[in-house]
């Protein structure tokens, strides 16, 4: 029998935190099972982008699929990032540019995965929708998605910060993100 968590752990929903990194910046460790316990190796250590978005809005999902190779998971991470501005439409673009990521996000209960290979990044995807009327949500959906043959490990080497208190994106977004 696999061992559990007992009834009493905490078990929170939602993303607390996302950072990006353009996967051609990234070497992932070797590692074994689902623990990442290494640090990332990073050839340029500031190039990466902490998402700001709307606190409760973030979500990680990771449906397994299955091909003629074998078995296959297509991890997403949702976020929303309100009102269409400048800054944020900014930060769009450098994203888009960019667009193969390796996320890593940090959830409710503490735990940080990382998401996306150098081999198999994720995509980064936006939506934009104003609305017809006033009370109606103004803003992007952001996607990162992807397609790999494992689960994201849970990356223990290093915690991804949470999002900030207030509307601002990282310093990686100013000079470039390349």
């Amino acid at each position: 029998m696999l061992p559990l968590p007992p009834n009493d752990c905490p078990n929170t929903g939602g993303v607390r935190g996302l950072r990006v990194w353009p996967a051609s910046n990234v070497r992932i460790p070797a590692y074994q099972g689902q623990q990442l316990t290494q640090p990332l190796q990073l050839l340029d250590a500031g190039n990466y982008a902490d998402i700001w978005y709307l606190p409760d809005s973030a979500g990680f999902s990771e449906p397994q699929d299955d091909n003629v190779q074998g078995d296959l998971y297509k991890p997403l991470i949702q976020l929303v990032v309100p009102k269409d501005a400048p800054d944020v439409s900014e930060a769009v673009a450098r994203l888009t540019a960019v667009r193969y990521v390796v996320a890593g996000y940090t959830d409710a209960n503490g735990l940080s995965k990382l998401v996306g290979t150098p081999e198999n990044p994720l995509r980064f995807s936006a939506l934009l929708e104003t609305g017809k009327r006033g009370p109606d949500r103004n803003g992007y959906t952001f996607s990162f998605a992807g397609e790999t043959p494992q689960r994201a490990p849970f990356y223990q080497a290093q915690l991804v910060p949470t999002i900030p208190t207030r509307r601002a994106f990282s310093p990686g977004f100013s000079f470039g993100f390349h």
